[in-house]
This record gives C-alpha cells, sequence and structure tokens, in this order.
C-alpha cells in the first residue's frame, strides 16, 4: 500500500504560453509586435472554412501569424476572412475589461523599453514607468487595436521567479 498522498493533477505543457490576438489589421499589428516590439516571425499560415467552421472559431476561415520572443513565448497574430470585426470598447483603466485584459512581458531594462516605445509613439497609458514597490517598475501601453501590454523590471527575478533558477546555473 502506498503511504504517500496523491498529488492533485496538473496541466503538463511541452511548450511555453501562446497568447492569440483577434486582429481588425493584421498587417498593421504585425508591424507593432516585429518593427517596435522586436518579436521575431516564426510561422504564417491560413485556415480554411471548413476546419475554421469544425473548429468553432468562425465560419469563414482565418489567417494566423505566429511571432517568437526571445524567450521562446509566441504571441499569434489572427484575422478572420470575410468577418467584419468591429474594435472592442477601449476601457480607459486596464482593470475595467473583463476577461484577458493584457500581456505582460518582463523585461531587464524598463527604462531602455519606454524609450523605445515614446520613439515609435505608442499609446503610454503612463508618462513613464512606474515604482510598483520596491524592486518592481512597471507600465502600461496599448497596441495599435487598443491592447494592454504590460512591461515590467524585478530587480531581483530570481525571487520573483525562483522556478526559472532552479534547473539553470546562469541566467
Amino acid at each position: 500500500m502506498n503511504s504517500q498522498p496523491k498529488q492533485p493533477w496538473s496541466l503538463r505543457m511541452v511548450a511555453p504560453l501562446e497568447p492569440g490576438i483577434v486582429c481588425i489589421d493584421l498587417d498593421r499589428m504585425f508591424d507593432f509586435y516585429t518593427a517596435v516590439l522586436g518579436l521575431r516571425f516564426a510561422t504564417d499560415a491560413e485556415a480554411f472554412p471548413e476546419m475554421s467552421t469544425k473548429f468553432g472559431t468562425g465560419p469563414h476561415g482565418f489567417r494566423i501569424i505566429r511571432l517568437q520572443t526571445p524567450y521562446g513565448e509566441r504571441v499569434k497574430l489572427i484575422q478572420p476572412k470575410k468577418t467584419v470585426l468591429q474594435q472592442s470598447p477601449n476601457p480607459d483603466w486596464v482593470f475595467e475589461r473583463q476577461g484577458i485584459a493584457y500581456l505582460t512581458f518582463v523585461v531587464p531594462d524598463i527604462h531602455d523599453v519606454v524609450t523605445r516605445l515614446k520613439e515609435h509613439n505608442v499609446d503610454l497609458v503612463s508618462e513613464d514607468a512606474v515604482p510598483i514597490r520596491e524592486g518592481i517598475t512597471a507600465i502600461f501601453v496599448r497596441d495599435p487595436e487598443g491592447n494592454f501590454l504590460e512591461f515590467v523590471q524585478y530587480a531581483d527575478l530570481p525571487s520573483y521567479r525562483p522556478d526559472l533558477f532552479k534547473w539553470r546555473q546562469f541566467f
């Protein structure tokens, strides 16, 4: 008889999380995420109506471009075909949006990122990065379609995410 307590089920993943952003203007969003943020093109694919209908994503098919961060996550930009998308209500505050409200990018130098965003006239939610608490500085911005993005710098990243460092000797 096994005397150890049974561990609860846990989702096992084989790759980093890949959030998807449904876009009104795929080209404009692609330019922002690659030219301004520096994400790298990974793939470009199309789905035909038969598959997208069966999959439950829409009746007309779609185009999906995957962009990769330097850390390995992928952001998927999706544009439905023949579907007239309307701009979602654009709240003034990040936490006035229900559902997935924003994506977070953990960066090594928040001031470098803010400088880059200002150079490209990105819509900043605050004038500059804000000290959240000791050792944490962040800023929210909006992408070209109004989606919120958070950039955050941790002075002591291993304390915030020890799981990232337990198996690595060097960062």
